[in-house]
């Protein structure tokens, strides 16, 4: 450690939200040049731990906060005063603005009080920020129209020119900074991590991948409703015992047995199917299959989900489901068909967040219902009841609105109103991003179980060890073409990413 003491001590932290009981006497700390872990189940008091430390909530009585050794007054003001970074699970970026005034929002773009802007050295800065990153956006773009991956990027060059912009001590927390990216990426991620790190701040790095966390950092808290689980070392730690003190149990399975590869014919035949990045791409998938697709950011196979589902325009080729063309249909009409897509922003692009759990997971029901029809309260909420037991959403409140889970389990209220249309096809993209470990393989599981139904399920991941566990061909892109298929015992998370990083360059 670069010195003694503590970056960030936090003691005795609780908070209660009406009867939820969300953090309990929670005590935790990160020291210089330490990378810290904090991890646990969707609802186990992550977040809350981060937002009482970055001032948007204030802790109940009793609690104490020291950053550098000094006493800090809770609620926190102005965080990034005090040294404090943050990338929230959401990125928290203003999606109708540039990529340049995304950039600078939070620094004053580089000027001091009632300076103009220096618009041609703001640009310069930005790029540069985007270069450590190893992107390369228009400054001018909307930040809507970019994918997940290069907002996540953003959101972390971002907090980077904070870290450039302060003090020489610095407090960096990532919540979930990896959840959208590729495994290339991700590894940036962590190279950014370490080299702020070796510069003697601290670094508290929130997430449910596990590689990464066991790869990155010094120490590992889990929380469990809201208390202390566990805490210690990478090197005393593993996969197995995370997941029993983020539990409570032992997990004895990490990924569902996928089954034998079906050998029924085609349900969806794509082909020459032609978009702003893809050139050409052809496949076809059956019923049973689990179709996985990987790639390099940027390489066309985030777009294949999106044109399919009816989302974004093709602009030639053909996608037929038993012989009839999708591509000229509404999107009504696709999921009336047995076509669904669950798409990787579930904010954005997969929930209703104002409505309520119940209402969201009714939603696919409703749409095949013929118009005027009677509705049946008591039976959607014992079904949505049902779907979020089998889908382990807590808590278990189907009138609660959607904005008031946590991350992860709006990801699973998303799965479960999808598949409560008992899709012919089922388009996935990231659909375990913010998930935790133990939910993790529920999701999974039911995905294989959707498969074994007779749905042909498509995967669109950069989780390549995830591909390469529940998948029974990936198919892999590069510059919009398929470059790559792997099948039966090619299928290793090894193949998966020299065929992607070998077909890329």
């Amino acid at each position: 450690m670069s010195e003694p003491g503590h970056a960030l001590s936090l003691r005795r932290a609780s908070k209660r939200f009406g009867g939820l009981q969300a953090l309990n006497q929670v005590d935790f700390s990160v020291d210089p040049g330490e990378i810290h872990a904090l991890l646990g189940q969707n609802g186990s008091g992550k977040s809350t731990l981060v937002k009482i430390v970055t001032g948007v909530y204030a802790p109940d009585a009793g609690a104490s906060l020291e950053l550098w050794g000094r006493p800090t007054e809770m609620p926190v003001a102005a965080a990034h005063q005090h040294g404090i970074a943050v990338i929230h699970q959401d990125l928290g970026l203003v999606e109708r603005m540039t990529v340049v005034e995304n950039l600078g929002i939070t620094s004053g773009y580089g000027t001091r009080a009632f300076m103009p802007i220096a618009n041609r050295r703001e640009r310069a800065r930005c790029r540069q920020l985007l270069a450590g990153m190893g992107l390369d956006v228009p400054l001018d773009v909307l930040v809507a129209n970019l994918s997940p991956a290069v907002r996540a990027g953003i959101a972390i060059a971002r907090a980077t020119r904070l870290l450039q912009d302060h003090a020489e001590r610095f407090i960096f927390i990532l919540d979930e900074p990896t959840a959208y990216l590729s495994s290339e990426a991700s590894e940036r991620v962590m190279s950014l991590m370490r080299a702020v790190a070796r510069s003697g701040s601290a670094v508290v790095f929130i997430s449910h991948r596990l590689s990464e966390v066991l790869s990155v950092a010094d120490r590992i808290t889990v929380l469990r409703d809201g208390q202390v689980a566990d805490t210690f070392t990478s090197r005393e730690g593993d996969h197995r015992r995370i997941i029993a003190a983020m539990l409570g149990r032992a997990l004895e399975q990490y990924y569902p047995d996928r089954g034998e590869a079906p050998e029924a014919g085609p349900v969806l035949r794509v082909r020459d199917l032609t978009g702003s990045r893809l050139q050409g791409v052809s496949f076809q998938a059956s019923p049973g299959e689990v179709l996985g697709f990987a790639g390099l950011v940027g390489m066309g196979h985030e777009e294949i989900p999106y044109i399919l589902g009816g989302n974004a325009r093709a602009r030639a080729g053909r996608a037929e489901l038993e012989g009839r063309d999708l591509l000229p249909l509404p999107l009504s009409e696709r999921i009336r068909l047995g076509v669904v897509l669950v798409p990787g922003n579930r904010q954005r692009d997969g929930a209703w967040l104002a409505a309520t759990a119940q209402e969201n997971i009714a939603l696919p029901t409703l749409l095949r219902l013929p118009m005027p029809f009677p509705l049946r309260l008591s039976r959607e909420h014992r079904y949505a009841v049902s779907q979020m037991n089998l889908f382990r959403v807590r808590p278990i409140v189907p009138d609660r609105k959607v904005s008031l889970f946590s991350g992860g389990n709006q990801q699973k209220i998303v799965l479960a109103k999808w598949m409560s249309a008992t899709p012919r096809v089922l388009l996935l993209d990231e659909p375990t991003q913010g998930v935790d470990a133990g939910a993790k393989f529920e999701v999974l599981r039911i995905i294989v179980d959707a498969a074994r139904s007779g749905s042909a399920v498509l995967i669109f991941s950069g989780d390549y060890e995830q591909l390469a566990n529940v998948c029974h061909r990936v198919l892999i892109l590069a510059h919009g073409r398929i470059v790559a298929e792997l099948a039966g015992s090619e299928v290793t998370e090894s193949a998966i990413v020299h065929a992607a990083q070998g077909a890329s360059g």
